[in-house]
């Protein structure tokens, strides 16, 4: 399952006070969006096209941010 399919948006805007975190955005991201509240630990995330682990990276104004179920292949 895709997130955007589980939540029915392609995109959404979020404020963040000054400061905020990618940990801040995916609070903000599961409490809008119930069905992920599950997957959340899982969910993996970009900022800026750029794949991220760090929790605590603040975000700046004008960031995107992107989130994707886990990745497997074979």
């Amino acid at each position: 399952m895709f997130y955007r399919e589980a939540i029915n948006e392609v995109e959404e805007v979020f404020e963040l006070p000054s400061g905020g975190s990618l940990k801040s955005l995916r609070a903000l991201v599961t409490a809008a969006h119930s069905i992920l509240k599950d997957v959340e630990d899982a969910m993996l995330a970009s900022v800026n096209e750029t794949f991220v682990d760090d929790e605590e990276v603040e975000l700046k104004e004008g960031d995107v941010v992107a989130f994707f179920p886990p990745l497997s292949g074979g």
